[in-house]
């Protein structure tokens, strides 16, 4: 008997009300603190940050128009990005807590010469600047076109399940005209990604997924750090060069497919990086080899990124076999033991790549 189980056989008497409820949701957060083991400290989600803050500073250090803006940025800065703070502190903006007002300052300072980099802490709170970012910063581009378009990044993290955090809202973004939506899967893609994208005319939505486990990241050398054009996809080859499948992912499920993969299978294994703009050639190009396309994604699977590519493939490449992987039509949970029950599991992606 597990540790909930017992909890719950012990709050059985308590029935359905919502005492009962908070009461055994409580039980089962102590229970999971005093049985999970610690994890090392190099496990913990700082290499994606570490990058990302690296690719500003040193754009910062040759681009003087750089600017950093957001709630708490001079904290936040402090403890993420300490060389920043040391040279660069008079670029460093600390704004209220005003998703939308801040946005639209970005916006303002961006018309002004600044290439602004403005950070809503979690991607929950882009829902509060949606009207700042769809409705005015996308729209720049397309409302002055006597005036070249400036530069704005809008920073957000992916966080586990809690009240205010846990949802997944980059597939919305990818629909509004005039944005650019990037979620890099490993360091090195986010350094040269973010130095990329504080280059290029336009809006980026720069989603970090601090769900992302340092321990079983591979790719960290800082030797290897370099700009990355968005728009193209990461491809890693298994097995002969003739695959028996293309299986595409992005952020998060790039890591957790990795470890279920069995590196014996002859399979190409893409990640996208960028949702928006898509890397048709790439896709196009491994679905007609291999015939068979598996999309996995965090993100919830009705509306997502997985069901514009798979129409795609299927009005245009109708011989080849289309298959999705999803999350579930829920946030995700604060208990981190449910955690993992939201998205596709290893159990059911390894189950879709070998008995399709």
């Amino acid at each position: 008997m597990t540790p909930t189980q017992e909890c719950g056989q012990m709050y059985v008497g308590l029935g359905a009300s919502w005492n009962g409820r908070l009461k055994l949701i409580f039980m089962e957060g102590f229970v999971q603190l005093l049985t999970t083991p610690k994890r090392e400290p190099w496990s913990r989600n700082h290499l994606l940050r570490d990058a990302i803050g690296q690719a500003i500073y040193d754009r910062m250090v040759s681009d003087p128009s750089v600017h950093l803006f957001g709630e708490g940025c001079h904290v936040k800065v402090h403890y993420d990005a300490p060389n920043i703070e040391r040279d660069f502190s008079d670029r460093v903006h600390t704004l209220p807590i005003s998703e939308d007002g801040n946005v639209n300052f970005a916006v303002g300072a961006s018309l002004l010469g600044v290439k602004p980099v403005v950070d809503v802490i979690t991607a929950d709170f882009l829902y509060r600047a949606m009207d700042s970012i769809c409705n005015t910063a996308a729209k720049m581009n397309f409302v002055r076109p006597d005036q070249p378009p400036g530069t704005i990044v809008i920073r957000a993290e992916f966080l586990t399940g809690g009240p205010t955090t846990g949802q997944r809202p980059e597939a919305l973004f990818t629909h509004i005209p005039g944005l650019n939506v990037v979620i890099p899967s490993t360091p090195r893609d986010a350094y040269g990604l973010m130095r990329t994208v504080l280059d290029t005319s336009g809006v980026t939505l720069f989603f970090e997924d601090r769900m992302i486990e340092d321990g079983l990241i591979e790719e960290h050398d800082r030797r290897c750090y370099a700009p990355i054009a968005i728009g193209y996809a990461h491809e890693r080859q298994y097995g002969d060069f003739q695959p028996d499948a293309t299986v595409l992912v992005y952020g998060l499920m790039r890591q957790v497919v990795e470890k279920a993969l069995d590196p014996m299978l002859n399979i190409d294994f893409l990640d996208l990086r960028t949702i928006y703009p898509i890397d048709w050639s790439q896709i196009k190009y491994s679905a007609q080899r291999s015939r068979k396309l598996l999309i996995i994604e965090p993100d919830v699977q009705y509306g997502g990124v997985g069901a514009e590519i798979a129409a795609t493939i299927a009005e245009e490449m109708p011989g080849v076999r289309v298959k999705r992987l999803g999350g579930m039509r829920a946030t995700i949970p604060a208990a981190m033991l449910r955690q993992g029950s939201r998205m596709p599991t290893e159990e059911e992606i390894r189950d879709a790549v070998t008995n399709w």
